[in-house]
């Protein structure tokens, strides 16, 4: 499995994570997560522990884009 499938298993892994989308480049993933039963914590450490075989994955959180009013 390579690096996207890795931490997106990794992602979805974790109770209450409904969808992720990760991409090589720029490195991110965006996850869509049920906050009663996941943290953000939850999500830092499943990427952080993802097995990338020769490769390791650090995370960090970027502040949620602001919602677009209609």
């Amino acid at each position: 499995m390579g690096c996207v499938g890795t931490v997106r298993s990794a992602l979805l892994a974790v109770k209450g994570v409904t969808r992720a989308k990760v991409t090589l480049e720029p490195g991110e993933a965006i996850v869509t997560y049920n906050p009663a039963e996941a943290t953000i914590e939850d999500l830092i450490k499943a990427v952080n522990s993802a097995d990338g075989g020769p490769f390791s994955y650090t995370a960090t959180v970027k502040k949620p884009a602001a919602k677009r009013r209609p």
